[in-house]
């Protein structure tokens, strides 16, 4: 069985190191782009608390400082979290790893839906330090109830339905095992893209091409407001349509 152990996704971000630094580093900055409160006590054995609001933590404690260029932090778990600043000429590369072990549907989907959350952190991070704005108010403000993980399928990007939640959009039209190849006629790439599309748009109807058994179908929905629920009488008429093709 395939097993990922190490993850990483990097940003390029209009500042010096410095300030980079200073965003990550400094609590009162830090929580500009992505905490709600937290807590940093900057010295190799220190502890970093990060809350970041509906009930989702982190505890750490920082094992190495490069200032201006690597932070390391490792969890609970003894798993890692490592920064690293790569100078540029007008512009700051930055880097996040994360360690750990995943394995199977269920891992893959945990790792990339961690990895979504790190991208929509990393986007504001950019947007904060870039003066464009916090945009944490776009996050997640939609969905349609399932969890999925990206696969291959015919030399082509798929996203593989993991779970469906009950009393949602996609509850009674998709499947475990199904695979989505497009979204509105535009083909998946990866899987933050095709959250983001899911995720940013409440009340929006929207068509995916399925594969299931083989065989193709269209289902169409309507994304609701995220964590929410429909009626069980409706959530199976409420703009959702599953036919073959």
């Amino acid at each position: 069985m395939k097993e990922i152990t190490s993850v990483k996704k990097s940003i390029e971000i209009q500042a010096s190191p410095e300030k980079v630094w200073q965003a990550l580093t400094i609590p009162s900055i830090r929580n500009q782009w992505e905490t709600k409160s937290c807590e940093i006590d900057l010295v190799v054995g220190g502890r970093m608390y990060l809350d970041y609001g509906w009930n989702v933590t982190y505890d750490g404690i920082i094992t190495e400082i490069e200032v201006n260029k690597r932070l390391v932090l490792e969890g609970s778990d003894k798993q890692l979290t490592i920064w690293s600043i790569e100078s540029q000429a007008q512009s700051s590369i930055v880097t996040i790893e994360y360690t750990g072990l995943w394995a199977g549907d269920i891992g893959f989907m945990q790792m990339e839906n961690m990895m979504f959350g790190t991208y929509q952190f990393m986007r504001n991070f950019k947007s904060v330090l870039e003066e464009t704005g916090d945009i944490r108010h776009t996050f997640w403000q939609s969905w349609i109830g399932m969890n999925h993980c990206t696969v291959n399928y015919e030399d082509r990007t798929a996203i593989k339905v993991v779970q469906v939640i009950a009393d949602t959009p996609a509850y009674g039209l998709l499947k475990e095992e199904d695979l989505i190849l497009s979204l509105n006629d535009v083909s998946i790439t990866c899987y933050d893209d095709f959250e983001r599309m899911i995720t940013e748009a409440p009340n929006q109807a929207i068509q995916l091409n399925v594969i299931r058994d083989g065989v193709a179908s269209t289902v169409r929905l309507t994304t609701i407001p995220y964590g929410s629920r429909v009626a069980p009488s409706t959530s199976l008429s409420n703009c959702r349509e599953y036919s073959r093709l």
